[in-house]
């Protein structure tokens, strides 16, 4: 496909992610925030792939999974595997897709954001998660994923409404 091509399709997919992404972040259950994050995933990872953005795919692609799992475990030592998994399978998918410097932003996305979903609850987890979403909104003037900044963009600004909304855990 003409370049041109593929970066408007990139677009599409990244607007179409706009509307899953948003509505993850205002929804107050967290299983329900879970399964619309890991919908808008694996649109990033497409978005993400089709702009040439390895690192960055590789790693929202894994995250659909990631983020479905993280609410299902009940065991402590189970959790600890399986985030320990998901941690490993991230630095290595960092490792091989590596593009300079810029390849340590996704990692550490979702990195932190690994940990926030297995090991905090809901209003903790998304206060961290914000440190996530700063990175992603410099990952994406970087690679100039205009859906995804706009989404991240006000995906920080829903969560802090919904952040400051729900009771103190």
């Amino acid at each position: 496909m003409p370049d041109q091509v593929v970066f408007w399709l990139a677009y599409a997919i990244g607007a179409a992610g706009i509307a899953v992404e948003w509505r993850s972040y205002v929804l107050y259950d967290a299983s329900a925030f879970r399964r619309w994050s890991a919908a808008g995933a694996v649109l990033w990872g497409l978005m993400y792939l089709l702009l040439g953005a390895w690192t960055a795919a590789l790693t929202m692609s894994c995250t659909a999974a990631r983020t479905l799992v993280s609410g299902l475990l009940t065991s402590e030592t189970r959790k600890h595997l399986i985030a320990s998994l998901f941690i490993t399978a991230f630095v290595v998918m960092t490792v091989f897709s590596w593009q300079g410097p810029v390849s340590l932003l996704p990692a550490f996305a979702v990195i932190n954001t690994t940990l926030a979903l297995f090991y905090l609850e809901n209003r903790s987890m998304r206060i961290l998660m914000l440190a996530s979403s700063i990175t992603w909104i410099i990952n994406d003037i970087i690679w100039q994923a205009w859906p995804a900044l706009l989404a991240e963009s006000v995906a920080v600004l829903l969560n802090l409404r919904t952040i400051s909304r729900m009771k103190t855990q």
